[in-house]
């Protein structure tokens, strides 16, 4: 089925996650990482789009963006979802003491 609709995905250009993560998106990044969040990120395997996985307490969340415009859209919409999430669980910044192991006799 040579030229069927089904061969229309995507635009057929590789994106550049280089140029998509300016300093407003780098920020909005790290700021899911700061909140507690596991953020992934690789290409597809034809390069044709960025993928984003968010992961909170084992359930993750993957999408795909293929341009700034995109990224920026996804951040407006995951950092504070993310903040909200993460907000009651995240745990407090003193140091915890861990328990020593014992020496097997």
């Amino acid at each position: 089925m040579a030229g069927s609709w089904l061969d229309g995905g995507g635009n057929g250009k590789a994106c550049s996650p280089v140029e998509m993560v300016d300093a407003q998106a780098c920020k909005g990044l790290m700021t899911i990482v700061e909140a507690g969040a596991l953020l992934s990120m690789g290409t597809t395997s034809d390069g044709g789009a960025l993928g984003i996985t968010v992961t909170i307490d084992g359930e993750w969340r993957r999408e795909y963006v293929r341009s700034a415009e995109e990224l920026a859209a996804y951040l407006a919409e995951a950092v504070p979802a993310v903040e909200d999430l993460m907000g009651a669980s995240r745990p407090s910044a003193a140091q915890r003491q861990r328990p020593r192991r014992r020496k097997a006799s």
